[in-house]
């Protein structure tokens, strides 16, 4: 067995209305100026787990990120390992 260790970062859709981003762009915008602000919110994850192999845990990790971590109907994800 072998020791991996991913991050799952989980962000709205770009089509889907980001609320929590609205939200903290206002609250910038009320502290100081700032020229062309965008913001995204969304969450990360830090996994550590073992598998047999590689192909193993990328099986394991595409399931928690698309069963539990995220809703692919406004989320999508990106594991970085």
């Amino acid at each position: 067995m072998e020791s991996f260790k991913a991050t799952v970062n989980v962000k709205l859709k770009d089509t889907i209305k980001d609320i929590k981003a609205q939200t903290l762009e206002q609250a910038v915008h009320s502290l100081m100026p700032v020229q062309n602000l965008k913001c995204r919110v969304g969450n990360t994850y830090s996994i550590e787990f073992d598998a047999k192999d590689k192909n193993e845990a990328e099986k394991i990790i595409k399931t928690i990120s698309e069963e539990i971590l995220s809703n692919s109907v406004i989320e999508e994800y990106e594991i970085k390992w």
